[in-house]
């Protein structure tokens, strides 16, 4: 199968499962909550996912000609951390930008989280190849491994927004722990 066939497939099923889990919170007791915790779930979970094509392609090397559905992981978690600050800003406060910097004074989760979405912002906007032969591919690449620095801010944020302890953003940092040693041994 071709990748951008299989580039596709993978959005059209994402964009399934992501239309049935906006249903499925829909039909919630709490919507809102509901839908704001399955997009920042989503967006925690394709971006972890977007930094184990590398390890996974070099410990199965016929697993590298996947390796270009990175980005559109990337970007699909991208779009997740935007719905989750759109419920947030629409549903949750109601645009009510005062409330809003009140309850983010105190909160310092919902900086990380912030923070972590301003540096995917640049990823997301330079996803693309007109923008690596612009940049050049060094600076291409220094910019895209702020996902270092961003998915631990992100996952900081899952893990201190939780109201009762669970052990899934603890499971997601123990991954990307794994995934730092990986690419601290294996960096060229």
């Amino acid at each position: 199968m071709q990748i951008k066939r299989l580039a596709r497939l993978f959005n059209v099923l994402l964009l399934v499962f992501v239309v049935w889990q906006f249903e499925l919170s829909l039909k919630a007791p709490d919507t809102v909550t509901e839908l704001r915790d399955m997009s920042g779930r989503m967006a925690s979970y394709l971006l972890l996912l977007s930094l184990l094509f590398t390890p996974a392609s070099h410990l199965w090397p016929s697993l590298r000609v996947y390796v270009p559905l990175r980005r559109y992981v990337g970007l699909w978690a991208f779009t997740m951390a935007l719905v989750h600050l759109l419920v947030w800003v629409s549903l949750e406060f109601n645009f009510d930008w005062l409330l809003m910097w009140q309850e983010t004074t105190d909160n310092l989760f919902i900086w990380m989280g912030l923070i972590a979405l301003l540096l995917l912002l640049p990823m997301a906007l330079t996803s693309n190849r007109k923008s690596s032969g612009r940049l050049g591919y060094r600076r291409w690449q220094a910019l895209h491994s702020l996902t270092y620095v961003a998915l631990p801010l992100a996952l900081g944020h899952y893990l201190m927004a939780q109201k009762v302890a669970t052990g899934e953003p603890v499971v997601l940092l123990v991954v990307l722990v794994l995934v730092m040693i990986w690419r601290f041994k294996h960096a060229r």
